[in-house]
């Protein structure tokens, strides 16, 4: 892809700029969130452990030259399920980050339908911690609150991104409603906000074209039991938007890509 790659953009909350062409298929209705069969476990414990997670290790290293800024704002979660909010401006990376944030606890993260709907390989996505959203079938979606409850009485992570759609690249916080911090105040449990930022390489580095990646923790922030369940969605939201807008802000970002209005 070319350095100076141009987006176009009219709606910022529904425009999709993932680049694929997979076509969406319903999440089957016999779908098991949660399988705990002991082979299903024993494979899934050695993909993620044995695989997956040393070689993301590595990549986020390697190709993504990511550095993790404020890493001890885990420590306050230690010993908790919890929730991470974060911009969605890639679709590896944002695979692949947060499973590297704890050396010894899963992190699942919360995806559309599109991760699961190549053939082949929906149980390795859902083995490496993704979980289907589902939102129109009142019993799968019940189904999908139970997964979310079981993995943060395991103590896990449950990542989301309340963009919901991916913008490659993107410097500046997107607008997105309260509805993703549902979850939050409905389990009762902390959010942890991780803002992706983009930068040039410096030194003997700056030859790379492709940005190297900072990202930020912050909070851990809860939900305020004071309030009504829809006040405490906007309040969680207001402060997790306004964290990561700040973050994006701090310090001047690499327009690696380019993202235009267009008129109306």
């Amino acid at each position: 892809m070319a350095k100076n790659k141009i987006y176009y953009y009219n709606d910022e909350l529904n425009d999709d700029f993932a680049g694929n062409s997979i076509q969406t298929k319903e999440i089957p209705s016999d779908f098991r969130y949660v399988n705990n069969n002991i082979f299903y476990r024993i494979g899934a414990f050695l993909l993620y452990y044995g695989i997956a997670k040393p070689v993301v290790w590595v990549m986020m290293k390697v190709i993504y030259g990511t550095k993790l800024k404020n890493r001890h704002v885990l420590k306050k979660v230690r010993g908790d399920g919890y929730f991470i909010y974060a911009n969605h401006t890639g679709d590896m990376l944002d695979a692949y980050r947060p499973n590297t944030l704890r050396l010894f606890r899963k992190n699942y993260i919360i995806a559309n339908p599109d991760a699961f709907s190549i053939k082949g390989i929906g149980t390795i996505v859902k083995m490496l911690g993704g979980i289907p959203l589902v939102e129109n079938d009142l019993r799968q979606h019940a189904q999908l609150l139970g997964a979310i409850e079981t993995r943060l009485n395991e103590k896990a992570s449950v990542t989301i991104y309340p963009e919901r759609h991916i913008w490659p690249y993107y410097t500046k916080i997107r607008p997105y409603t309260s509805a993703s911090f549902h979850y939050p105040v409905k389990f009762d449990k902390p959010v942890v906000v991780m803002t992706t930022t983009y930068h040039r390489y410096k030194g003997l580095l700056r030859f790379i074209k492709r940005p190297q990646v900072i990202q930020y923790l912050d909070g851990p922030f809860y939900p305020d039991n004071t309030l009504s369940k829809s006040e405490a969605k906007t309040k969680l939201r207001d402060q997790v938007y306004s964290t990561m807008v700040a973050r994006s802000e701090q310090t001047k970002q690499y327009e690696y890509r380019q993202y235009i209005k267009k008129e109306t």
